[in-house]
C-alpha cells in the first residue's frame, strides 16, 4: 500500500493497495487502485544511471465495470 497519494480521479485520500509491481528499466514501477472509485495509477520511482532521482504517477483509467 502507498500512503499520502490523493487519487487524481476522485480525490481520495489515503492508502492505495498495490496491485503488482515490474521493474522497467531504472525505474520500480508499481500499478495502485483507489478503493473507491476504482481508477488506476502507475508510480514509477528510481534513480537513473546518472543519479537523478526520480518519482512520478501516470494515470491508466478507471477500471471498467
Amino acid at each position: 500500500m502507498v500512503s499520502g497519494l490523493k487519487c487524481p480521479y476522485c480525490g481520495f485520500e489515503g492508502e492505495l493497495p498495490k496491485i503488482k509491481q515490474w521493474k522497467m528499466r531504472w525505474y520500480t514501477v508499481e500499478m495502485l487502485e483507489c478503493p473507491k472509485c476504482h481508477g488506476r495509477v502507475n508510480h514509477y520511482y528510481g534513480t537513473t544511471p546518472t543519479g537523478k532521482k526520480s518519482d512520478f504517477y501516470f494515470r491508466i483509467g478507471r477500471r471498467k465495470k
